[in-house]
């Protein structure tokens, strides 16, 4: 798997960004007491990159983790144990993360094969995650 601790992501990688953009939320007092009783993971798989982000939220904390992108059996639902997996490029991972791209546009990329889910619901968490950082 991963040579990172967890919490821990490699500079310079898709995986920090994703870092930098989450971990503010373990000091929102409103993000602890919104998520407080909820335990779940995403893994957000850039095609294009080295490494992974897996966002674990375990009651009302939020630790990303980077996970190398060499290996499929790594980044498994088994291995990892994550509720729900995205992938895609790094750019359209931009462009969602900006709100570039509405929920209209997304579904046609996923239709259109370029957006890869698994468990959509879960993946609606990272929007309301989001807007409390705003």
């Amino acid at each position: 798997m991963s040579e990172n601790k967890p919490g821990k992501v490699k500079e310079g990688t898709y995986a920090e960004g994703v870092f930098d953009l989450y971990n503010p939320l373990n000091s929102i007092d409103k993000f602890k007491e919104k998520f407080a009783k909820e335990s779940f993971k995403i893994l957000l798989n850039p095609k294009d990159g080295e490494y992974a982000a897996l966002i674990t939220v375990d009651k009302g904390t939020v630790l990303v983790e980077g996970i190398e992108n060499k290996d499929k059996k790594d980044l498994t639902e088994e291995t990892l144990g994550w509720d729900a997996m995205m992938k895609t490029t790094i750019a359209l991972f931009e462009e969602i993360g900006e709100g570039k791209l509405s929920q209209g546009d997304i579904i046609k990329k996923v239709v259109a094969r370029k957006i890869k889910m698994k468990n959509p619901k879960f993946l609606i968490k990272l929007t309301e995650m989001q807007e409390l950082l705003k």
